[in-house]
């Protein structure tokens, strides 16, 4: 499972962002038995987590967007469906996390 979530958010607020979209995801996906691993990225800002959502869309690979709507905040995170194999193949081009915004 990939999430991604905006860097432009406080750190605090990032964990819950990324939290909301891997539920939102749980509760679509549902039961696997697959294992599930969890890669996180960070991406600039909402422009940024628009641009992956139309990534993911043109290789045809599901996922949830999450939108907060408290403060205006707009789309915060997204979480795909877990990946194996050759799902994961688009994704190589994405780097994990390295730090986290203040």
């Amino acid at each position: 499972m990939y999430i991604f979530v905006r860097e432009d958010l406080p750190h605090a607020y990032q964990i819950v962002q990324a939290a909301h979209a891997t539920h939102q995801a749980g509760i679509r996906f549902g039961k696997t038995d697959l294992p599930t691993h969890f890669v996180l990225i960070g991406v600039k800002d909402e422009e940024a987590l628009r641009a992956i959502a139309m990534f993911l869309e043109y290789h045809q690979i599901d996922f949830e967007m999450f939108e907060e709507i408290d403060n205006d905040t707009g789309y915060t995170a997204i979480a795909t469906k877990p990946l194996v194999g050759e799902e994961r193949k688009p994704m190589k081009r994405f780097q994990l996390m390295k730090g986290v915004q203040q």
